[in-house]
């Protein structure tokens, strides 16, 4: 199955780099994390349109065969276009993501306050509180269980960092870290990862030095040509990023419910 969007194809590059397998059936792949079994967006179909409302118990069934016992069902489709419809009223959310690219350094403004510094991920506890900014908005009833997806993720970041192929990047007010974004170089394309400012520390401008910082980091390597970094259709990002100098270069749909054992 052939993806164009940048978007999706540095997603499924990404998986693949971080332990994930990718099997093509044809009509559609089948992407699998082991390492990360409640990753929702890491064990998924990817199929290339949006099918008849019809069909969709069948596929609900194959997502059921792939990943017996898992507490989600998710399925991405490679463009925006279609109707959707009969996924809600399966119970599924709906949400389209926006891919933009550009092909040099972002623009950045000066950041409002000078008591934060940015830098690289040097420490084991770098890496520690990435987690737990990445499970700082979850209610406490689910604190635990994402934190533990959090960390693995982590790990698997780490991996790529350790191996030359990403760098991941914080801002830090003393020690305590308050927001972060990686970047991996995938050949001609770098990828924007995991953007995150916590709560207390947005629209201050941290976000957009943190996309400039790690643009300048990926364009160091001659073979890439472009930066890619993805928002939710209708989120803050894009407006954000657009201010950058990026552009829209695709969009493409996820859906994705809680199935009854984590209800």
């Amino acid at each position: 199955m052939h993806v164009e969007s940048p978007g999706l194809a540095t997603d499924l590059a990404m998986l693949e780099l971080q332990g994930s397998i990718i099997r093509d059936h044809g009509d559609h792949l089948v992407i699998r994390t082991p390492d990360n079994p409640t990753f929702w967006w890491g064990n998924f179909l990817l199929l290339e349109r949006a099918v008849p409302a019809p069909e969709i118990p069948r596929w609900i069934q194959r997502f059921e065969q792939e990943f017996p016992g898992a507490t989600h069902q998710t399925f991405g489709f490679t463009d925006s276009q279609g109707d959707y419809s009969g996924w809600r009223e399966h119970g599924f959310d709906v949400e389209s993501d926006v891919a933009l690219t550009m092909t040099k350094v972002p623009s950045w403004r000066p950041l409002d306050e000078g008591e934060i510094s940015i830098r690289h991920f040097a420490e084991r506890r770098d890496w520690q509180q990435a987690a737990e900014l990445g499970a700082s908005d979850v209610p406490i009833g689910e604190l635990e269980a994402r934190l533990v997806f959090e960390e693995r993720r982590a790990a698997a970041q780490k991996a790529l960092v350790d191996d030359g192929r990403g760098a991941w990047f914080g801002a830090f007010v003393g020690e305590r870290l308050v927001a972060k974004l990686g970047i991996v170089r995938l050949g001609t394309r770098a990828r924007y990862q995991d953007v995150v400012t916590h709560h207390g520390y947005r629209r201050r401008g941290i976000a957009a030095r943190l996309v400039r910082v790690a643009g300048e980091w990926a364009l160091t390597d001659p073979d890439v040509r472009e930066l890619v970094i993805v928002a939710a259709d209708g989120g803050p990002a894009i407006g954000l990023y657009g201010r950058l100098g990026f552009q829209e270069s695709g969009r493409y749909t996820g859906v994705e419910r809680a199935t009854a054992q984590n209800s």
